[in-house]
């Protein structure tokens, strides 16, 4: 039941936060509060980060497939753009808000995309053994440990063999000053100072240690600056190939 109500309570605000300010909840700049990202501006920042990611994962050796692709925590879709953009014949956006998924339908224009909704602590709607690749990104740090745990074993379930499953997770809070303030706030304010987000980390190595279990090995785990200065973070690339 703890995993249910997490959910919940990760559904309730992403379905607020995507009613209020969907691309700026997905990317939080500064200057673009208050819906002041246009979508022209959004999506081409999912296409930018894509081919990073894809230059990244070719560097390390690795070619999974373009048939399908799995976008988990889609938001409001910019992401899903950018896998579409380079070359996936399907893109699979998948998230537990709905108003986040409004925004996506309206703004995404590939028609390689499709947006569902999770409900769940699984990925139902997922076949097993039918994604090429699975990205997330400033998605699963917003979950209690658990659940995102429980996601990741998902990912491996829907991947192919042969696949590539990229994630972002935070390990710990950063030893900045920044870092050192968070760590001191109560969970209650610091999660009010962030609009209602939760942020959550996993040490590398228990991370390293879930990969392992599910069949899978992490072939990198890059320094990333996705959870912002307050946290250490990890890029995963990791594949069962």
């Amino acid at each position: 039941m703890t995993a249910d109500r997490d959910i919940d309570d990760v559904s309730r605000t992403w379905t607020k936060l995507g009613d209020e300010d969907p691309m700026w909840a997905v990317l939080t700049d500064r200057g673009k509060s208050g819906n002041r990202w246009s979508p022209e501006e959004f999506l081409a920042t999912g296409v930018a980060e894509i081919d990073t990611v894809l230059g990244r994962v070719g560097a390390l050796g690795l070619q999974p497939g373009r048939t399908r692709a799995l976008d988990f925590g889609c938001g409001a879709g910019r992401l899903s753009h950018g896998l579409a953009q380079a070359g996936f014949g399907e893109v699979l956006g998948c998230d537990i808000s709905r108003t986040m998924l409004a925004k996506a339908r309206e703004i995404v224009p590939d028609e390689a995309c499709r947006f569902v909704q999770v409900t769940g602590t699984d990925l139902a709607a997922v076949e097993t053994d039918s994604v090429d690749l699975v990205y997330s990104c400033r998605v699963l740090q917003h979950m209690p440990p658990a659940l995102a745990h429980g996601y990741v074993r998902e990912f491996w379930r829907v991947a192919r063999p042969g696949a590539v499953v990229v994630f972002q997770m935070p390990t710990q809070p950063s030893s900045s000053l920044a870092g050192r303030v968070l760590s001191a706030l109560p969970v209650g304010v610091a999660r009010r100072l962030r609009r209602g987000m939760e942020m959550h980390g996993t040490p590398e190595p228990e991370v390293r240690r879930l990969v392992e279990s599910l069949g899978a090995r992490v072939v990198a785990a890059d320094p990333d600056t996705s959870a912002g200065p307050r946290w250490d973070s990890r890029l995963y690339v990791t594949t069962n190939a």
